[in-house]
């Protein structure tokens, strides 16, 4: 067979995979901001207990946010910088407001003790418009995260500062 049409075989199937996990990511994306408010406030209502928490989803828009708050910051997109990190700060307060206890760990206080001091640090990036305290702030926010999931025995979810492309149908440009 020849070289060229085996290579050209081989970009056509990684550009349609390409284009299936790009399309598959954009529908989860828009599902978690759909879901968002109906299953964290149904979660959060009186009489309801901590186990019924969605504490999963929660921490799945809180990954989403950062993760487009780190490529607005990246682009020095300050007011899309400010509008994801207002949501991360309302995601933590549902957490907190929750009062979740998941395996015998307090996670509401663990989210707010552990990830406040660094998102603080990430907000006054923002608000100083500098990039460089930015990327430094993030990446203390991402330990933050991590030594939370140490904490309480979910080591395995490990969270890194973004080192690939745009997965999202969404401009951070200014």
């Amino acid at each position: 067979m020849n070289k060229n049409v085996l290579s050209g075989g081989l970009a056509i199937i990684a550009l349609v995979i390409g284009i299936m996990n790009y399309i598959s990511i954009a529908e989860l994306n828009s599902t978690l901001e759909e879901d968002r408010s109906e299953t964290v406030q149904s979660s959060i209502d009186e009489g309801q207990e901590e186990e019924h928490y969605e504490l999963a989803k929660a921490m799945g828009y809180m990954q989403t946010y950062s993760h487009k708050l780190y490529l607005a910051g990246q682009n020095e997109n300050w007011e899309l910088s400010n509008f994801y990190a207002h949501e991360i700060e309302e995601t933590i307060e549902e957490i907190e407001d929750a009062k979740v206890v998941d395996e015998g760990y307090d996670i509401s206080s663990l989210v707010g003790s552990m990830t406040n001091p660094a998102f603080e640090k990430v907000e006054e990036s923002i608000n100083n418009q500098d990039a460089e305290a930015f990327a430094a702030s993030y990446k203390l926010l991402v330990q933050s995260c991590n030594t939370c999931h140490q904490t309480t025995k979910h080591h395995f979810v490990k969270i890194e500062v973004p080192t690939n492309q745009n997965p999202y149908n969404q401009s951070f440009s200014k």
